[in-house]
């Protein structure tokens, strides 16, 4: 008899006010010998919460509810599929026990849904590899927009989805599960406060003193402006970073007739690996710090932080120079007249300035803040958004939204997002997992933390360089629980959290759908005229990610390993 098992599902009993614990859980059956029983106990431990502790610990009344589900036939010897299959439901207490009754104060409740799958969801984990595989071929070869290939690989996923559940279909607020409205909700609200600072003139403004300070060096402006993005995005979502300083750099270069994509692709690069020194620096470090109790803020400034700024920083800055030495190199800056600059770009709406602009300062302040309130930055990006809308433009919202809101944008997120989310229920992403755990669990115990700490941070590298790393990020957290519980002395939890961290957030830059700050500065790169493609993202992209994954690996393992 197959015995299956969940060691998460575990938890005490309700306070004394009363309590619920929602759990959901998917077990497979393999359903193909129909005379075995296949048997799913679900156990309760609860007891009266007036017994002292010491009673409560000592004695303690089981209770088993077992749901029996089998193959069964009709008077004539069919078999009933379906809904109509025998299902026994048998509860009773411990006999025999010699322990006293305690008394039960609530009950255990469960709802237990049985489903059959076609015969094609044995290949549910090819089948989504392959989806994956043929979506990043269409995006590559440019044949259509990348949004409508997001949204058509959407729905190629959910087609396949629903035969493998024999015609279950997904129901809509399903969908809308799947996306991460966390992100849409903040990139929408700042496209909306971005979009009324740039009608004040103050990017124009800010360009001027960039240039100023580059002081005819196209060199020293790209230090400049990477610099900038890579300290801000340590601080700052890299999303909200790039939506403020991307249209800077266009303006910038506008004034100098040169192209912007140059300098666009190597300050989101910086934003990608700033971001992941902290712990609201990128979304993965987010959701590595919302799962673990032990780590919190500081835990990435000391532990994080020094790899990034002292060593990947630099790193990333001589490989933007190096790649765009050429384009950096060929034309010199043309003489700049100051004084003639500052009076053609001088801001030219002072009240809506101030508006947008004091918004813009308390949303960035209270993002800062996120250590200590913990709310969710769409809220905060999506009032301030409202705010400066009520004040600046109280009676055209729609020019705002139609002007401001790059809406193909918000779109492909939303495409990429239900792609990954029906590629990870089919097995994807758990496939990755369970089989990065069983290699790492079969070496010998000397060698696990070392190939432990390599495979976490490459493969989580690879992986988010071509899915979201939001999902996958979400998809790892469990299998490195379970390798820090069965194997705590030589795999601290913390330092697998690292690993995971580093290889989520700097195999962003792998590609340009690896991370949201990507696809973002891609749309208002486009949206001014200026298209970033896949291939114009991949190489600086693939080296940078090769280049500081390994200067992360080597600095894991002379910090956690070899010292």
């Amino acid at each position: 008899t197959t015995k299956w098992e969940s060691p998460n599902d575990m938890f005490g009993p309700a306070t004394v006010q009363g309590g619920r614990v929602t759990i959901d859980e998917r077990v497979t059956v393999n359903w193909d010998h129909p005379e075995e029983r296949h048997v799913i106990d679900v156990l309760s431990t609860t007891g009266s919460q007036e017994v002292p502790p010491a009673y409560y610990d000592s004695y303690i009344d089981h209770e088993s509810v077992s749901h029996e589900v089998s193959e069964a036939t009709d008077d004539h010897g069919n078999e009933i599929q379906g809904d109509a299959q025998d299902r026994r439901l048998s509860s009773g207490g411990t006999e025999g026990s010699g322990l006293p009754d305690v008394p039960h104060h609530g009950e255990l409740t469960y709802t237990l849904y049985v489903s059959t799958l076609a015969p094609l969801a044995e290949q549910s984990v090819l089948i989504a590899a392959l989806i994956m595989i043929f979506v990043y071929i269409f995006i590559l070869l440019e044949v259509i927009h990348r949004t409508l290939v997001a949204i058509f690989g959407s729905m190629v996923a959910l087609f396949f989805f629903f035969i493998m559940h024999n015609g279950h279909t997904e129901s809509i607020s399903t969908l809308m599960l799947h996306m991460e409205w966390s992100t849409l909700g903040l990139l929408f609200g700042m496209m909306l406060m971005v979009g009324e600072l740039s009608h004040t003139g103050v990017f124009e403004w800010c360009a001027v003193r960039l240039l100023v300070a580059s002081k005819g060096s196209f060199n020293r402006l790209m230090i400049l402006l990477c610099s900038l993005v890579a300290l801000s995005s340590a601080f700052l979502d890299n999303v909200t970073t790039m939506l403020l300083i991307a249209p800077v750099t266009i303006d910038m270069c506008n004034i100098l007739g040169v192209d912007p994509r140059p300098y666009l692709i190597g300050e989101v690069l910086l934003s990608n690996v700033g971001g992941t020194a902290t712990l609201i620096g990128d979304p993965p470090n987010i959701i590595i710090g919302s799962s673990f109790d032990e780590i919190g803020f500081v835990d990435f400034i000391i532990n994080v932080l020094p790899c990034i700024f002292f060593f990947c920083v630099p790193a990333t800055l001589i490989l933007v120079l190096q790649i765009y030495k050429y384009y950096l190199s060929t034309e010199k800056m043309a003489t700049l007249d100051v004084r003639t600059l500052k009076k053609t770009y001088q801001v030219y709406d002072e009240p809506r300035l101030l508006i947008a602009g004091t918004t813009t300062f308390f949303v960035i302040l209270i993002f800062f803040l996120h250590p200590v309130h913990h709310k969710d930055t769409a809220w905060i990006a999506l009032i301030g958004a409202f705010i400066t809308i009520a004040f600046t433009n109280p009676h055209d919202v729609q020019d705002a939204l139609r002007n401001h809101v790059e809406w193909d944008t918000l779109l492909f997120f939303a495409g990429l997002f239900v792609l990954v989310e029906v590629c990870a229920a089919m097995g994807l992403l758990t496939a990755i997992g369970s089989a990065l755990a069983s290699v790492i669990k079969g070496q010998p115990e000397e060698d696990q933390l070392t190939l432990a700490i390599t495979l976490i941070l490459w493969v989580s590298a690879i992986t988010s360089a071509f899915l979201d790393n939001i999902p996958y990020t979400a998809t790892m957290i469990p299998v490195v629980k379970i390798l820090a519980d069965e194997l705590p002395d030589t795999l601290p939890v913390k330092t697998l959290a690292w690993a995971l961290s580093f290889g989520a957030c700097l195999g962003g830059n792998g590609t340009l759908l690896g991370a949201s700050a990507n696809i973002v500065t891609a749309g208002l790169s486009t949206s001014k005229g200026f298209g970033i493609s896949f291939l114009n993202f991949l190489y600086p992209g693939m080296l940078v990610m090769f280049v500081t994954v390994a200067i992360a690996n080597l600095y894991m393992l002379i910090v956690y390993v070899w010292i």
